[in-house]
């Protein structure tokens, strides 16, 4: 049996086609989750068993720390005589305290280098990170590259190979067909990473859409305090709306024209599906980000000028999406029984 944790939203849709490769190939899965964001709303959204545990400890540093050994400690309980042979997440310290705990081998994956990877390097046995990302930073954050795997793309990718564009999908949430949808995600408020200018530049470019008069901007929000950062007279206008409900992401993006976040999975998933795509993120930029700006995938907003003079475009009906690197759901799958399979010695 495999353990997975889901502490965040983005974690879903990534486990989700590695959940279904594992049970294609008759291998277990307990999978627990954190009330956080849409974490539970997209679980339920996609009938996925899940157990919760916890809730996300807030941005202040005492509380956090207390949080890591209150849900590392009822993860403890909630494993308890399960037979598991490998435990894995995308960045859940708790998760890898109490697999730690328990002596279960641990996989973690991740993507960005700068986030903080102590707990990390120093309790889990295995880090998966992309090729791309210089052996140097890597070295520069203390991650033991004796313990690093490498996989190739991006894991974006994951779920992106499944991605069937629906032509109706507009209607589902009310927006009309002959708006320039803008899909914008604030800067997240709560990370360790949250800078004060990612919050000017997404003020900026809000307020440049909706000077324009056939723009709808959609906000999609983690967390109730980001939704300070748009401003009244914009709602009672019509301009701009908050996303209310939990829906399909990936169909929300490729509906839009354009989208704008502040870093992350929502915008890399953009950008790779083919969509104008604009990061208002301010912290140390991500090799993933790199390489899709020197790809021409995605633009960094750099001031708060460039941020209200986005270019306001409706994308080309009847664009055809091509998914790439199709099979790096099931390479995960085949890694994770590997490492189940032949723990290390102790």
């Amino acid at each position: 049996m495999i353990w997975v944790d889901l502490d965040n939203t983005p974690h879903v849709p990534l486990f989700r086609p590695i959940l279904i490769e594992l049970e294609r190939r008759n291998v277990q899965s307990f999978v627990t989750s954190r009330q956080h964001a849409q974490t539970e709303d997209l679980l339920q959204f996609w009938k996925i068993p899940h157990l919760t545990v916890g809730s996300h400890g807030g941005k202040n540093k005492i509380r956090k720390l207390a949080n890591l050994a209150r849900r590392s400690t009822q993860l403890i309980s909630a494993a308890h005589g399960k037979p598991l042979k490998l435990a894995m997440s995308h960045g859940s310290r708790t998760h890898m305290v109490a697999a730690w705990w328990l002596r279960i081998p641990y996989l973690v994956m991740n993507d960005y280098e700068y986030s903080e990877m102590h707990i990390a390097s120093l309790l889990a046995t295995h880090l998966l990170f992309p090729s791309y990302i210089p052996e140097s930073r890597l070295v520069d954050r203390g991650i033991p590259l004796r313990k690093v795997i490498r996989y190739e793309g991006y894991k974006e990718q994951v779920y992106l190979k499944d991605f069937v564009p629906d032509r109706d999908f507009r209607h589902s949430i009310d927006i009309p067909e002959d708006k320039v949808l803008v899909t914008m995600r604030p800067p997240s408020m709560s990370a360790n990473y949250h800078d004060k200018r990612s919050e000017r530049l997404f003020t900026e470019a809000l307020a440049g859409f909706a000077g324009h008069d056939n723009t709808l901007c959609l906000i999609v929000n983690r967390a109730e305090a980001e939704r300070r950062l748009v401003p009244e007279n914009l709602l009672r206008e019509g301009k701009v709306r908050f996303l209310d409900r939990a829906v399909d992401g990936l169909q929300l993006l490729w509906s839009s024209d354009i989208v704008v976040s502040g870093g992350g999975t929502m915008n890399r998933e953009a950008a790779l599906m083919g969509i104008p795509t604009y990061s208002v993120f301010t912290g140390p930029r991500p090799a993933a980000d790199e390489l899709l700006q020197k790809e021409g995938r995605l633009t960094f907003v750099e001031s708060p000028e460039q941020a209200r003079s986005i270019a306001v475009n409706k994308r080309p009906a009847g664009t055809i999406y091509k998914p790439e690197n199709t099979g790096l759901a099931s390479w995960i799958a085949d890694l994770m029984i590997d490492l189940a399979n032949h723990p290390p010695k102790s």
